[in-house]
Order: C-alpha cells, then sequence, then structure tokens
C-alpha cells in the first residue's frame, strides 16, 4: 500500500473533499459508457456505464500511472442501478450506492465529464462517502443514432477517487 495523504486530486472545479475526509484509493476504471437509441434520428441517451476496477492508488502516488499492468487483477467493479444510481462495488471496501453531486466538463471535449459522487445510505454497506472521476478519457456518445442501433457502448476510462 503507498501513503495517499499527500497525493494532490487533480486542479478541478468540482468541490474538493470535506477535511475530515481521507482518501482510501484511487481506482482505474476501464469499461464503457453505455447510451440508448429510441430512433435513428434522435440522439443517445446515457443508461450509466460498467468497468472493471484496478487499484492504481500507488501508480498514481509515485506518478507512474503507466505501471498499471493489462494483466492486473480487477479489486471491484463500477455498474449502474438503474439510469442515475452508480455503484461501485470494492473488494475490501464493500458495496456503495451514489448520486451526482457536481459536473464539470472534462479538459478535453472526446472525454466524459468529471464528477463528484455521494454515498446514499440506502444500499451501501461500505465506509465510502465521496467518489470523486477524474481524468477521463473517452465515453462520450455519438451526436445522433443514425447508424447506431438501439444500445450504444462507447469505450471509456476513468479514475476513481474514493474517500
Amino acid at each position: 500500500t503507498c501513503d495517499l495523504a499527500a497525493v494532490p486530486q487533480p486542479t478541478s472545479t468540482l468541490t474538493p473533499p470535506a477535511a475530515d475526509l481521507s482518501l482510501v484509493l484511487i481506482a482505474l476504471g476501464k469499461g464503457t459508457q453505455n447510451y440508448t437509441c429510441a430512433s435513428a434520428t434522435g440522439v443517445p441517451s446515457a443508461i450509466g456505464a460498467v468497468a472493471q476496477l484496478f487499484n492504481a492508488s500507488c501508480a498514481v502516488a509515485e506518478g507512474n500511472l503507466g505501471s498499471v499492468t493489462e494483466d492486473a487483477s480487477a479489486i471491484g467493479a463500477h455498474f449502474f442501478v438503474d439510469n442515475t444510481t452508480p455503484d461501485f462495488d470494492i473488494i475490501g471496501l464493500g458495496n456503495t450506492e451514489l448520486k451526482k453531486a457536481e459536473s464539470m466538463a472534462a479538459p478535453q471535449a472526446t472525454d466524459v465529464p468529471w464528477l463528484r459522487l455521494e454515498a446514499q445510505q440506502q444500499g451501501t454497506t461500505s465506509p465510502v462517502k465521496q467518489i470523486y472521476r477524474l481524468n477521463t478519457v473517452g465515453g462520450v456518445a455519438p451526436a445522433s443514432c443514425e447508424g447506431q442501433g438501439e444500445v450504444v457502448t462507447v469505450d471509456y476510462e476513468a479514475q476513481y477517487w474514493v474517500y
């Protein structure tokens, strides 16, 4: 394990974590942002995401994010209970259902927004209070549903900072 106490969160406009919260994990999420298309002439509508989570705490703390290897063991999963309720099931921490509290545009328009998520009591068995989705790559829906089919999946990666 690595000491995360001095690891600075990436600069953003999101409200920082409260002073009484400690960073317990930085997870790398790799998966898909999922969208649905009601018609070929419509625009994709978000229906959540699915991702495997990998422990990136030491890699981020030491500035070696490239050291998270392809054969790394997953430490958990991120999925949605319904279209608006993200869930994180992390080995050693438990299950956390959250709600979106805040959003900001990612630095690149091709990447999904950065988020601050707040834990909800219902469905949560972990001590986790907040999760930030930061340093996103990909995941943005196509501009239209034309030629897409009913369900659209777009690959993405993100860092999840767990407090």
